[in-house]
């Protein structure tokens, strides 16, 4: 016998294989004394570890695989509790530290299954799946590890304004062998550490901003953040400087021209006082009634590359004088002539000043009259009667009641009493210009939708097989047309159809020239020019301006007020207000905010800036519509089953009576009913 010693352990193996590492020894060179088995207890509470003593002895040389079997006789106790904790373990193999340990016997073979991030060598050559451990089978162990390198790059935004650094640090993963108890059946798993490596320099970084003519605006603290960022990001690491736009010249009213409420005054109890049908806004001769700015030009900015951006240009204000004012002091400002109504209209940059005449017909306007037209204001004190009409550049108010007659004004109009089976028209637009754009609002948004389909058809290996050339896109879009975009087909018909009808002498001649467009495009029987992608995208493109220029024509000085309106047409570039019992079957387009305080009941009402109902639908289920754009709202003090509100293109129909409620569309598009309490 030789060199003893104490091991300890959480088992017995585990303890002799402390104790053969201290003694640098094998297991056939020891005698193993157990002088202790391990215990253990719930939660490791008062657990015991396993006590051997390891006395070396002569050297033996039998060798069972991955770790050294022993043999030993049972000579005594001893070598019997040996022979019992052999026993224990054969057949199983374990891990411990990262190595594969087994002992393998005639009956039984331990198994190992190899995990994910595992290579296992049996005898040097790699192993998957899983694999019988045999007598004097070799096992090692490596895990795989993995490097990432950092990526980053530069770019400019369009406007070279920013100089945007993308990073997406790089990292190292590892595996690490998990410990596993001796059982038959083992599975070498691995765990994966990762660690991240941004190895983003900031001399790299200057070096690529160098390659990019970037030589201003530098922002080193977004670089250092770049350069110790742990994940994927985005980093302004140099500014230009914005250009500050300047401002078109401009004109500056110095008196109020709101003509709204200009008409008669109403009394507290209903009645009219016709003392102040004259309440309208006047000047005197020599008054100041506007000042003309100049333009101010814009201040340059500068792009990261130290390239100028230069403003919008900027345009003087053109001033058109009509009758009754002039100009002064090198045409700054605009002085009256002569006592009346100045007005004021502009288009873009065109202003046209001039005083307004006022002309009161006394009585009805009936045949003994003859129909009225005037350049200036109106004041009609009586009715207009059946198939009379009455025209104004000015405001038109009339004291009574219009019945089956056609009132058109281009500022405002008044109407006291009631309103029946008449066309009542006020601003700068008419109602045939209003119904042609909505209809190419809706055939817009079909053409989009139809040049993003065709892209992607076009782009297809099976649609670049096809000979296309000769025809262009003729066959596709009448494809597209006679099955995808039924919709467009019947939209545009319905486009054509009421400019033919119209007349030319009616319309501007974008409205004739969409026209003929849409009908070579969409409804030709041969291939021609318009048959393309960019003719398409142009078309598209003369639609979106048209219907912009049309928004714009919204009038805020034109008004329509009236006390109650049966079987009329009511169009206004501005506000519509009904401010007596209500409307009841009529065709209502505001361009402005729609107020009804009385009944809505039947008919159709579109309010480009929203509207407020009093009352909305019928118990007896004439149908009621009201439209506003997307991004308006429609209230109601009540509104009945049956009315039916749109908002955009999403509709919603009142199925049972709600009151004080307003319409509106989330977030997703879809209306929701706000009851206000």
């Amino acid at each position: 016998m030789g060199q003893t010693i104490i091991s300890k352990g959480k088992n017995i193996d585990e303890a002799i294989h402390v104790g053969l590492a201290i003694l640098q020894s094998k297991r056939e060179e020891v005698h193993v004394e157990i002088i202790q088995k391990e215990t253990r207890r719930i939660w490791f509470i008062g657990s015991q570890p396993a006590i051997v003593k390891l006395t070396k002895i002569e050297r033996q040389t039998e060798s069972s695989g991955a770790v050294k079997e022993e043999k030993f006789g049972s000579t005594n106790a001893n070598e019997a509790q040996i022979k019992a904790t052999e026993d224990h373990l054969s057949g199983k193999a374990w891990v411990r530290g990262g190595k594969i340990f087994y002992r393998s016997s005639p009956l039984c073979y331990p198994t190992i299954t190899v995990g994910q991030g595992v290579l296992l060598l049996k005898n040097g050559h790699p192993v998957a799946g899983t694999t019988v451990v045999t007598e004097g089978d070799q096992l090692e162990i490596q895990t795989t590890e993995e490097t990432v390198e950092t990526k980053w790059d530069i770019v400019l935004d369009e406007d070279k304004l920013h100089a945007i650094l993308h990073i997406e640090p790089g990292m190292k993963k590892r595996f690490r062998i998990k410990d596993a108890s001796p059982d038959y059946h083992i599975e070498l798993k691995a765990e994966q550490h990762i660690e991240i490596q941004n190895t983003l320099e900031y001399k790299s970084v200057l070096q690529k901003l160098k390659s990019l003519n970037i030589v201003q605006g530098f922002d080193f603290t977004a670089m250092a953040e770049a350069a110790k960022a742990t994940k994927p990001g985005d980093f302004v690491i140099a500014r230009g400087v914005k250009p500050q736009q300047g401002k078109n010249g401009w004109v500056e009213l110095t008196v109020n021209l709101d003509s709204k409420q200009a008409g008669p005054k109403l009394r507290e109890d209903g009645t009219v006082d016709f003392r102040e049908v004259n309440n309208i806004p006047s000047v005197h001769p020599g008054q100041v009634i506007a000042i003309v700015h100049p333009p101010i030009p814009g201040v340059p900015g500068v792009t990261v590359t130290n390239e100028p951006i230069l403003p919008k240009p900027v345009h003087p204000v053109a001033v058109h004088l009509g009758k009754g004012v002039t100009a002064i002091e090198n045409g700054t400002k605009i002085v009256a002539l002569a006592s009346g109504r100045p007005v004021f209209r502009q288009q873009g940059l065109d202003v046209h000043i001039f005083m307004m005449d006022k002309l009161t017909h006394q009585g009805d306007v009936d045949l003994s009259s003859g129909n009225i037209r005037f350049h200036g204001d109106v004041d009609i004190t009586g009715s207009v009667e059946d198939g009379m009409s009455v025209e104004a550049e000015g405001n038109i108010t009339i004291f009574q009641n219009v019945t089956r007659a056609t009132i058109t004004s281009k500022q405002a109009v008044f109407i006291r009493q009631n309103v029946i089976g008449s066309i009542i028209s006020a601003g700068t637009g008419h109602i045939l210009a209003s119904e042609l754009a909505h209809l190419l609002m809706t055939i817009e948004e079909y053409i989009e939708r139809m040049i993003s389909s065709i892209k992607q058809l076009v782009s297809s290996p099976a649609f670049k097989r096809i000979d296309w050339k000769q025809n262009g896109l003729f066959p596709l879009i009448k494809l597209l047309m006679d099955h995808k975009f039924r919709s467009l087909a019947v939209t545009g018909q319905k486009y054509i159809e009421t400019v033919r009808k119209s007349g030319r002498q009616q319309l501007h001649p974008v409205w004739l020239d969409l026209a003929e467009r849409f009908q070579l495009c969409f409804f030709s029987s041969i291939p021609n020019e318009l048959h393309s992608l960019e003719q398409l995208a142009k078309l598209l493109e003369d639609i979106k301006a048209t219907t912009k220029q049309y928004a714009d024509t919204n009038d805020g000085d034109s008004y329509i007020e009236m006390a109650y309106a049966l079987n009329s047409t009511i169009y206004c570039s501005g506000d519509i207000t009904v401010f007596g019992q209500g409307c009841y079957n009529c065709t209502i387009h505001s361009n402005g905010f729609l107020d009804i305080k009385g009944t809505m009941r039947g008919g159709c009402a579109y309010a480009r800036k929203g509207a407020l109902i009093q009352e909305a639908g019928s118990d007896s289920g004439v149908v009621t519509r009201i439209v506003v754009p997307h991004g308006q709202t429609v209230k109601f003090g009540v509104v009945k089953e049956g009315t039916i509100v749109q908002i955009g293109k999403t509709s919603y129909t009142f199925q049972k009576e709600h009151r004080q409620i307003e319409v509106v569309l989330d977030e997703n598009g879809q209306i929701i009913l706000d009851e206000k309490s």
